[in-house]
């Protein structure tokens, strides 16, 4: 039993309670929230995010990528789901120039084209949609890639049964919300996983939200009615 735990310790499938979680070095999300669910704000390695297309979940890693460009640095998006519009990437603040957009005929190849960006240094980011099952083998050369590389990894996918069987860095859920996102921690290294919480995203999209209700309104009490 205990040669069993070793294993699942060093493959990081399992951490001790008793251990103090690592102070992040990470660089900030963009959301004060988010931030303190993550100690400080996304760190190297291998990011899953699952969700619903289309509610909020490349919004919400916007502001990370645009850190890209002060450090001179590459964006890549691997496999959209749609077009990726320049004028809005422009809009929110993107260089085109240091924004690489690649379509794959398949998901090995998708997941070859990751590897080298990460691990080449030159870029910042990878933002990857995937729908196929994955393996641990294949998120384990993703993460040396983006320490090597200095990087991160982000895979956007629908809800996937062995998620919590591999090692990511990071997984978290989304859902829509009206402020801006729903999101819950599955699994983070080092670290606990968390219950709801929202994300708001009216500061930098306030179009897409609804504006929080006032929380002074008093309701009368209903008449009852003989």
């Amino acid at each position: 039993m205990n040669k069993l735990i070793d294993i699942l310790q060093h493959q990081h499938l399992v951490w001790q309670g008793s251990k103090k979680a690592t102070v992040s070095v990470g660089e900030s999300s963009g959301y004060q929230t988010l931030d303190e669910q993550l100690a400080g704000g996304f760190t190297q390695g291998v990011t899953e995010i699952q969700s619903e297309p289309g509610i909020g979940e490349l919004r919400l890693l916007l502001p990370l990528l645009k850190q890209a460009f002060s450090q001179e640095r590459l964006v890549v998006f691997i496999a959209p789901q749609g077009i990726v519009s320049a004028q809005a990437l422009a809009a929110q603040g993107f260089e085109l120039d240091k924004v690489l957009i690649v379509y794959p005929d398949d998901q090995q190849q998708a997941l070859w084209a990751a590897e080298q960006c990460l691990r080449s240094g030159a870029c910042h980011s990878v933002v990857m949609w995937l729908n196929q099952a994955l393996e641990v083998h294949q998120i384990k050369r993703l993460q040396v890639a983006s320490h090597t590389g200095n990087s991160h990894q982000f895979i956007l996918r629908v809800n996937k049964a062995e998620s919590l069987s591999l090692p990511f860095d990071l997984s978290m859920s989304l859902q829509a919300h009206e402020q801006g996102v729903l999101a819950r921690i599955n699994k983070r290294k080092q670290g606990w996983p968390s219950g709801d919480f929202t994300i708001g995203m009216a500061d930098y999209w306030p179009a897409l939200t609804v504006q929080a209700r006032p929380d002074n309104v008093v309701h009368f009490p209903k008449v009852k009615v003989s």
